[in-house]
């Protein structure tokens, strides 16, 4: 009876230094894994002995300079300072394009409106000459700021398509984003931006 006893006490210590093993087997490569990964990642704690740092999201982009000149040049004469309103409208415009016509209307139409709520406006011209802004400027008779963009600031922005428009933040953050806008496109932001700055 002994005997039996003791093999069976036997197997059973063998099954159970199985298990372990088997279980160390398992687990010892994970561990040492991430270990690694620890060691290949800066931004994880414990492997430096300090709290994980987590980088902010940006919230918004951020408007590159925008320069412009009264005729078309590289840099530019002048540039827009965000600060000074609590939003631009910054639009590239042409004056060979109905829909940039549209929206110089719109915001004539609206113009006392939005600076008396400072609200800045500025329109663009990319591919025009001086002679067609001209004329442009005849017939629309703009309220607003508009002169020749840089090419610097077009190349930061990527030749946008015309017409392009962005709401911009006191801070030079991009709020909103219009690429060729219809009518009803660009009276719905102007009219948020009025409930906005309502108050």
């Amino acid at each position: 009876m002994r005997m039996h006893k003791n093999i069976f006490d036997s197997n059973a210590s063998n099954q159970i230094f199985t298990y372990i093993a088997f279980l160390f087997i398992l687990l010892f490569p994970l561990t040492a894994q991430s270990a690694e990964d620890k060691a290949k990642d800066p931004m994880a704690g414990g492997a430096q002995g300090g709290v994980p740092v987590i980088k902010p999201l940006p919230r918004h982009k951020l408007m590159p300079t925008v320069s412009y000149g009264k005729e078309p040049s590289v840099e530019g004469e002048k540039s827009v300072d965000f600060s000074s309103m609590r939003f631009w409208y910054v639009a590239v415009l042409a004056s060979w394009n109905p829909r940039s016509e549209e929206i110089s209307m719109i915001i004539n139409k609206n113009f006392k409106q939005l600076s008396a709520r400072k609200i800045g406006v500025i329109a663009l011209f990319s591919q025009d000459t001086e002679e067609s802004v001209a004329k442009w400027r005849k017939k629309i008779m703009p309220q607003f700021i508009n002169d020749f963009a840089s090419r610097n600031f077009l190349d930061a922005m990527k030749n946008p398509r015309v017409p392009t428009l962005w709401l911009v933040g006191s801070e030079g953050e991009i709020i909103q984003i219009l690429e060729m806008p219809t009518k009803e496109e660009m009276m719905q932001s102007i009219n948020k931006v009025m409930i906005l700055t309502g108050f």
